[in-house]
């Protein structure tokens, strides 16, 4: 066992021995559950209460072996690391060997340490070979949007078999929106379903008990030892949605996101209907007289959606009120097509792919045309569609019913930019929208959008750039925009138009 860096080659900074934990601390500590993760604004005591769990776990089993890590070597050195050593009693440091980044602590038995592993977690490859008694992830989601891959995470989960204990891991991080943190710790539906699991080991119906999850979520304001001010100085000098993400630790606000101002916080609604973005059931009438419109996402395994609207000029404004979506996975063509019919409609717009043909020679708009519904293509502009939303957005003249559109609103709420096309780090003209985010509902909405003729006699609008204002083109046909030509399936749209033929695809 190499041991090239003793004790004194180690600087240390402070000695944190006393630890009175604050109640949210309190309460990892002493959650029993096999994962637990804590979101929480800035200064809450994260990399504290991480570290302590740690050092905890190594010396109530002695001869373990422990994976800290963050997602690039140089944060971990600076940041996570350091701390760790800050608050680590001396008297357990045995060695720390820089050049692998491993330390080995005393532990109650004698002539047993136990490992500590400091390490990058960019990607999972080399986490293959490690057998682990337990991980920490330190700030899985960094302030400037990258994040450590969900399959490193599932790596680490598969690598707790170490012969000693406790095999269990815990995440902390401030929010990066509703990522795969909030998928495995906070979803509801998720919490829902590991809540049956555990009853069902509980009666008997299942042999094997499933892994628990715990989380919390925490503002800074929680800690009641920061400094005298400091709260309000965050917040008086930093916009509203750097306040909500790293303040008040909130899953609605993240780095590259599309949408920020979009919102359907329980604050909006003291405000009038026309000034929100979402409304609640029964709180608005649609008028029979009012024109309706709905869009389509066809998908296979994918969830099919479908977004009805309608379209009211209100003291001269136009406003478009959604208020149904239909969503639903392995959807059949009968059911959907029923769902449409029900609605009082014969036809949708949708994505122009589905005039394609599939293998077996029919395309999805021929299999919907035998139901009774007849898909219109609409444009796949995503540039005008985004920008025309933020205008919607902007002039809250687009309001979604919140009880029965929960799909597209998590959708736009979720929409975000490649953060690679963002910061520059590959090789393309225009940012690009993130695709590990589901936007199936949002789809639809594009669709209907942009099948309402909304530019006609209009100027065109400038495709979004994240960080940059809106506005729109002067002068300048829609038709020569060159974002016109494009969409996400590479197809332009008068070749589209050709048919089949002109594609080879008889």
């Amino acid at each position: 066992m190499a041991r090239r860096h003793r004790l004194n080659r180690i600087r240390k900074l402070s000695v944190m021995d006393d630890y009175t934990p604050l109640p949210h601390q309190k309460a990892f500590h002493q959650s029993d559950a096999k994962y637990r993760a804590m979101v929480s604004g800035v200064g809450a005591g994260k990399t504290l209460m991480g570290s302590k769990e740690v050092i905890k776990w190594t010396q109530l089993y002695p001869g373990s072996l422990f994976v800290i890590g963050r997602l690039t070597a140089k944060a971990l050195r600076e940041t996570t690391q350091k701390r760790f050593f800050e608050i680590c009693p001396n008297y357990l440091i045995d060695d720390f060997n820089k050049t692998e980044a491993k330390l080995w602590l005393k532990t109650p038995k004698s002539g047993v340490y136990s490992e500590i592993l400091f390490m990058h977690l960019d990607e999972p490859g080399p986490l293959g070979s490690l057998d682990i008694s337990g991980f920490w992830i330190d700030e899985a989601h960094e302030p400037d949007g990258e994040e450590v891959p969900v399959t490193t995470f599932q790596m680490l989960m598969a690598r707790l078999r170490h012969e000693v204990g406790p095999h269990r891991g815990f995440i902390t991080s401030n929010s990066g929106g509703k990522d795969w943190i909030w998928n495995y710790f906070f979803d509801p539906k998720k919490i829902a379903r590991d809540k049956e699991l555990l009853r069902r080991y509980v009666d008997g119906e299942i042999a094997v008990k499933p892994a628990t999850f715990w989380s919390v979520n925490v503002p800074t304001s929680a800690n009641p030892f920061l400094p005298e001010g400091y709260v309000e100085q965050l917040k008086a000098n930093n916009p509203e949605h750097w306040v909500k993400r790293f303040l008040d630790g909130s899953f609605d606000v993240f780095e590259g996101q599309i949408f920020p101002e979009f919102d359907d916080s329980e604050f909006s609604y003291e405000l009038p209907v026309l000034e929100r973005h979402t409304y609640r059931d029964h709180e608005v009438e649609i008028s029979p007289f009012w024109r309706k419109e709905r869009g389509f996402d066809f998908g296979v395994t994918a969830p099919t959606a479908t977004i009805y609207g309608a379209v009211a000029e209100i003291d001269g404004v136009e406003h478009l009120f959604i208020y149904d979506e239909y969503y639903q996975a392995n959807a059949e063509i009968e059911l959907v097509a029923k769902d449409i019919k029900q609605k009082g409609f014969d036809y949708v717009y949708a994505d122009p792919s589905t005039q394609y043909k599939g293998a077996d020679k029919r395309t999805p708009a021929d299999l919907y045309m035998s139901e009774g519904i007849v898909l219109l293509p609409s444009t796949n502009n995503e540039d005008t569609f985004f920008t025309l939303l933020h205008r919607y957005l902007r002039q809250n003249t687009i309001h979604i019913n919140k009880d029965r559109c929960p799909n597209l609103i998590n959708e736009i709420k979720s929409a975000a930019w490649d953060s690679s096309t963002v910061k520059g780090t590959v090789g393309r003209e225009k940012p690009r929208k993130d695709l590990a985010h589901p936007d199936h509902a949002r789809d639809a909405l594009k669709y209907l959008m942009l099948g309402l003729g909304a530019f006609e006699g209009q100027n065109a609008l400038n495709p979004v750039t994240p960080g940059n204002p809106v506005e729109t083109r002067q002068g300048q046909d829609f038709n020569d925009h060159p974002s016109y030509y494009e969409d996400e399936d590479n197809d332009c749209w008068e070749d589209l138009m050709k048919g089949n033929e002109y594609y080879g695809i008889i």
